[in-house]
C-alpha cells in the first residue's frame, strides 16, 4: 500500500520545540534520570519511548569535541524482537538539507560557485525557457528558502501531482524536474521566506550540473569520507534489511514500513532535501563539525566563516532561515535547529553554539507519537545539560 508522504516538517519544529512552554517527563526512581557524569540514557529512553508507543529511540548530548551522554532504547521493528544498536541508521528526513548546502558550501570555498551565482548562471541553457522571476534567484536564496520555488512538502498535495512523469536515472531526473519547475510561475514571491523541498531538489541539480557528478557521490566525497560516515540514502534500490525499519502510526501502535517496498521509498528527485540515512554516532559527528565552525574553528571540511555563512539568514532584515538550518532563540540562547521526517521516521536537532552544546533525537516512526516523544526528549535534555555542574531539574 503506498502511503502519502510528508516532508516539510521545519516549521512543525518552531511551534513544537520553541512556541510553547517545555514540559518534561519525571520518572520514578533516580536510576532513570541521565545525570551529568553518567554516559547512559537508554534507560530513560526506554521509558520515554513506552510512554509514547514508538518502536525505538535513540537520543545524544554533544560538546564541540566531546558526548556528553548518549543512549539508544527499544526494537528495529515492532513486530519483532531484535533491539536496535548504537550504530544502526536512522533516516533524517529534512535535515538532509544541512548536508547538502555543505556540499555546496564545498564548491564555494573552491570557487566553483558563488553564493551569489544566480540560477541563470548555472544553467544558461535553461535560462530562455526559464521564468524571469527565477533568473537572480541566488544560490543564498534558493538554500534559505526564498527562491519562490513551491513547497512539494506532500505527496498528496497538488504542485507534488503536477509533476510530470520523469525518467532516467536520479541525475537526469533532477535535472528535469529542474527545468520544468524553472519554466513555471514561482509559487509566491521570490525574496520571501517559505519553506521549500523543491528548492533543495533545484540545489542538488546545481551541484550536480558544476562538477558532472551526481549529488549522492557528491555527499559521499564530500562529507561521508572527510568525516568518516557510513551513509546510505533513502531506502535505495539495496535496502539492509537489518536496519531500522521506518513506522507508520496506528491507532493502536505502529506499523512496520518494508524498505524494500518501492512505494514506500522517497522520490529521487527530493533527495537532496530529505533522504539521508546515518547513525546517531556519525550524525553527531557532522553536527560536532558545525558546532566547531560557529565557535571559530576552522574545520577539515570547511572554513569557520563558511559555518557561520549557513547559520546565517541572508536577507535582510533577517529572519528564521538559514542555509539548512532553522534559527531560533531557545532558554535565551541562540539555537540552529532542524526537524526532519518522510512519514515512516522523525529526527530532531538543536545546536547552540554559546553554550558549546548541542542535541539530536531519532526514533524509527512518525505521526504524532513520534513528533511528541522526539519533541520531549530534545527539550528536556537541552534544559538538563544546558549548565552542566548546576543545580537541574529532573527528566
Amino acid at each position: 500500500m503506498k502511503h502519502r508522504k510528508q516532508f516539510g516538517l521545519f516549521t512543525v519544529l518552531v511551534v513544537l520545540m520553541f512556541g510553547a512552554p517545555a514540559r518534561t517527563m519525571r520518572l520514578r526512581g533516580a536510576s532513570l534520570v541521565p545525570q551529568a557524569s553518567v554516559e547512559s540514557l537508554d534507560a530513560w529512553l526506554d521509558a520515554l519511548r513506552k510512554q509514547h508507543n514508538v518502536p525505538a529511540m535513540g537520543a545524544i548530548v554533544f560538546r564541540a569535541d566531546t558526548i556528553l551522554a548518549r543512549g539508544i532504547a527499544g526494537v528495529r521493528r515492532s513486530n519483532l524482537p531484535e533491539p536496535v544498536k548504537a550504530e544502526d541508521r536512522f533516516q533524517l528526513g529534512s535535515n538532509t538539507k544541512a548536508i547538502t548546502a555543505t556540499v555546496i558550501a564545498t564548491l564555494v570555498e573552491e570557487g566553483k560557485l558563488k553564493w551569489t551565482s544566480t540560477l541563470a548562471e548555472v544553467f544558461p541553457d535553461l535560462r530562455e525557457s526559464m521564468s524571469s522571476e527565477f533568473r537572480d534567484v541566488t544560490i543564498d536564496m534558493l538554500l534559505s528558502h526564498h527562491g519562490g520555488i513551491s513547497a512539494f512538502s506532500d505527496t498528496d498535495d497538488k504542485d507534488f501531482k503536477s509533476i510530470p512523469r520523469l525518467s532516467g536515472t536520479p541525475t537526469e531526473r533532477r535535472a528535469a524536474f529542474t527545468a520544468w519547475v524553472l519554466r513555471s510561475k514561482p509559487a509566491g514571491p521570490v525574496g520571501k521566506g517559505v519553506y521549500s523541498n523543491g528548492g533543495y531538489a533545484v540545489a542538488g541539480a546545481v551541484a550536480e550540473k558544476i562538477t558532472g557528478e551526481t549529488w549522492e557521490s557528491l555527499v559521499q566525497t564530500r562529507v561521508f569520507k572527510p568525516l568518516g560516515l557510513v551513509g546510505s540514502f533513502a531506502w535505495s534500490n539495496s535496502p539492509d534489511l537489518n536496519q531500522p525499519w521506518g513506522h507508520y502510526e496506528t491507532r493502536g501502535g505502529t506499523k512496520p514500513v518494508n524498505p524494500g517496498d518501492a512505494n514506500e521509498r522517497v522520490p529521487a528527485i527530493i533527495w537532496p532535501a530529505g533522504s539521508v540515512e546515518l547513525s546517531l554516532g556519525d550524525y553527531t559527528s557532522f553536527l560536532q563539525l558545525n558546532l566547531r565552525g560557529l565557535q571559530g574553528h576552522d574545520t577539515k571540511l570547511l572554513k569557520a566563516a563558511t559555518i557561520k555563512h549557513l547559520h546565517t539568514s541572508p536577507v535582510s532584515p533577517p529572519d528564521k532561515y538559514g542555509l539548512g538550518w532553522g534559527l531560533q532563540d531557545f532558554d535565551g540562547a541562540p539555537a540552529s535547529v532542524h526537524v526532519g521526517s518522510a512519514g515512516a521516521f522523525y529526527a530532531i536537532t538543536i545546536i547552540q553554539p554559546t553554550r558549546d552544546l548541542g542535541v539530536a533525537v531519532f526514533t524509527n516512526a512518525g505521526g504524532e507519537r513520534a513528533t511528541a516523544a522526539t519533541t520531549e526528549a530534545a527539550k528536556s535534555l537541552i534544559k538538563r545539560f544546558a549548565t552542566v555542574g548546576a543545580s537541574k531539574p529532573e527528566l
